[in-house]
């Protein structure tokens, strides 16, 4: 199946058990074939759908924690005839996986293909006040009985485990490939709007978190150069509500539109982010008070090095972590990630210099200097994308690097 998009046509990337052929000795298999029950569903599914099923993308708006910053997207199966209604979500994993917190953060989870009732399904989503939009797909009945088999054999306890990948393998795209890998024909996708034309998967991610700056700034921070790529009409659908933009007006070979008809199951007002202090308040602050403290160390030839531990010791932190996501990790966009040149674990023995008075490690302060000040002047220029909220931040680091140098050779003169 081709997806077709500006007018060029380009393969989707097909799944083992995503593009499924389907021939009629297939689809007498199927007409046999009862579902099985799956573990960590809501409902267990028996006997078969009929031809009078319908299919429909749900789009859900963001939540308030964390992994719901960006929305979710699930398929619906409805048959009204027999009276069933279950939604397919690509979106679950199981907490009891044998060392789940690592496997988390190396990027070696897998998430699972789980099944609920319609019913239950929107019941979390009103609980917890999350818009939920319908999108009602317009298909034959041929094209409805390959994506409900696609799904059947997917949810199988063999098949519905996938490795997530937050930009190009996640509950959206599954759901995009599951319906366009089982059509007759190809699909064609808008061209971007004039506001997606260059846009990167970081500016898209952003838009999400605009209002909270402070995981923006430590996502901007751990995510790396290749989060810089620039989207186009298909890598865009890695996110719900674009993936929903992009069905929207999605045609398919026939010309007519993929999407039959729109319908807003819930529809609340999105809740407002608690104000917190800013990014920005908090670093300029810093710079100018320890700006001061570091002139007045210098007037009355004291330095106050628990300040250094610190700073040191927070940096050495994110350095490690940046370290560890690139080189020990499956992330594939954590990695090369040019903050690592300021934020880095060479701080951990300027600790230890500084905590033992180590005179001879006083050029790597200058080399730990001249990283932030690099940073400052390629700050424009590198093919990563920088925070400006970051500026404060590197002139501190190099103002007490250099002054923690000074301060060594004042020692050592005497």
């Amino acid at each position: 199946m081709n997806l077709d998009h500006s007018n060029h046509r380009s393969n989707c990337a097909e799944n083992s058990f995503l593009s499924l052929p389907i021939n009629r000795a297939v689809q007498l298999k199927y007409l046999l074939l009862t579902l099985l029950i799956l573990l960590n569903s809501f409902q267990k599914i028996e006997g078969q759908f009929s031809s009078h099923s319908s299919i429909s993308i749900l789009t859900c708006a963001p939540g308030e924690e964390l992994y719901s910053l960006f929305g979710h997207t699930a398929i619906r199966i409805k048959d009204t005839t027999q009276q069933k209604d279950f939604v397919f979500n690509y979106g679950t994993f199981d907490f009891n996986t044998p060392n789940f917190y690592l496997k988390f953060m190396r990027g070696e989870l897998n998430y699972l293909l789980s099944v609920s009732s319609y019913r239950a399904f929107i019941r979390e989503y009103r609980y917890h006040r999350r818009s939920v939009v319908e999108q009602k797909l317009n298909l034959t009945p041929e094209e409805t009985e390959n994506i409900i088999y696609a799904l059947m054999v997917n949810s199988q306890p063999q098949n519905r485990e996938y490795l997530y990948h937050f930009f190009y393998d996640n509950c959206a795209t599954r759901i995009r490939d599951v319906v366009v890998n089982n059509l007759n024909g190809d699909i064609y996708f808008p061209v971007l709007t004039d506001s997606q034309i260059n846009m990167t998967y970081r500016d898209a991610i952003n838009n999400y978190l605009s209002t909270r700056q402070w995981t923006q700034l430590g996502l901007n921070i751990i995510l790396g150069q290749p989060t810089d790529d620039v989207l186009s009409p298909l890598s865009i659908q890695f996110l719900p509500d674009y993936l929903h933009n992009q069905f929207a007006k999605a045609t398919k070979a026939d010309g007519t539109l993929l999407v039959e008809s729109t319908d807003q199951l819930l529809n609340y007002q999105a809740q407002k982010a608690n104000k917190n202090i800013s990014p920005a308040f908090v670093f300029w602050g810093l710079l100018f008070l320890l700006s001061y403290l570091t002139w007045w160390e210098y007037k009355n030839n004291r330095f106050i090095k628990w300040i250094n531990v610190m700073l040191f010791l927070i940096t050495g932190i994110i350095g490690c972590l940046i370290f560890f996501l690139w080189f020990f990790t499956l992330h594939s966009v954590t990695g090369p990630n040019w903050h690592l040149l300021w934020a880095n674990p060479l701080y951990f023995m300027a600790i230890i210099a500084l905590l033992k008075k180590q005179n001879r490690f006083h050029y790597l302060l200058l080399l730990l200097a001249g990283f932030n000040l690099i940073m400052l002047c390629l700050i424009m220029v590198l093919p990563q994308h920088l925070s400006l909220l970051l500026i404060p931040v590197w002139l501190l680091m190099a103002i007490r690097l250099v002054a923690q140098w000074f301060y060594y050779q004042k020692t050592a003169a005497h």
